[in-house]
C-alpha cells in the first residue's frame, strides 16, 4: 500500500511539461499497441482511449484501482472485525476511506507543482479505480467463502 502511495505522489511531483511527456510517450507506445491513430494537432495523451478515457485518466484509474485493492488487502490483516461475513465490507469500506482521503491530499499536493493544477475531477476519476477496486476484492472473498462454505457441507 505505501509502495503504491510513493509511487502516485512520484507521478504526481512532476512538474506539467515532464508528465505531458511522459503521458505521450506512453500514450504511443499504447496507441500502437491499439492500432489507433493520432490525428495531426493531436498528442497521444489527447487522443481518447475507451468512452472518453485519455492515457492520463486511464493512468489515475490504474494507480489508484491498486492502491484500492493493496488497502484492501492492508486493512484485512489488522482485526478490525471479528464476524468473517463483515470483515470484508470493513476493509472495503476503509479502502475507499483511505484511498479517497490519498486522492484528496494528492490533489492538494500537486495545486503546489509547478505546470500542475489541482483538480476535484480527478479524485472522481481516481475513485473509480478504488471502488471498483474494493468490489472486486469483496466480490472474491465472497466467492472463497461461498466456495469454502460448499465443499464443508460436502464433507
Amino acid at each position: 500500500m505505501l509502495a503504491v502511495m510513493v509511487v502516485i505522489f512520484v507521478f504526481s511531483h512532476r512538474a506539467g511539461d515532464a508528465s505531458s511527456e511522459q503521458s505521450n510517450a506512453v500514450g504511443e507506445w499504447v496507441l500502437g499497441i491499439l492500432g489507433i491513430e493520432i490525428l495531426p494537432g493531436q498528442s497521444a495523451s489527447d487522443v481518447d482511449i475507451f468512452w472518453g478515457f485519455t492515457i492520463r485518466k486511464c493512468a489515475h484509474i490504474f494507480l489508484y484501482l491498486l492502491l484500492g485493492a493493496s488497502t484492501f488487502l492492508f486493512a484485512s490483516c489488522l482485526p478490525l472485525c471479528a464476524e468473517r461475513l463483515w470483515r470484508p465490507v470493513v476493509c472495503a469500506g476503509g479502502a475507499v476511506a483511505i484511498s479517497f482521503l490519498y486522492a484528496c491530499l494528492d490533489e492538494l499536493h500537486q495545486a503546489f507543482v509547478a505546470g500542475r493544477g489541482s483538480k476535484i475531477e480527478d479524485v472522481g476519476i481516481d475513485a473509480i479505480g478504488f471502488v471498483l477496486a474494493a468490489v472486486l476484492c469483496m466480490a472474491v472473498w465472497y466467492l472463497v467463502l461461498f466456495i469454502r462454505r460448499k465443499r464443508a457441507r460436502k464433507s
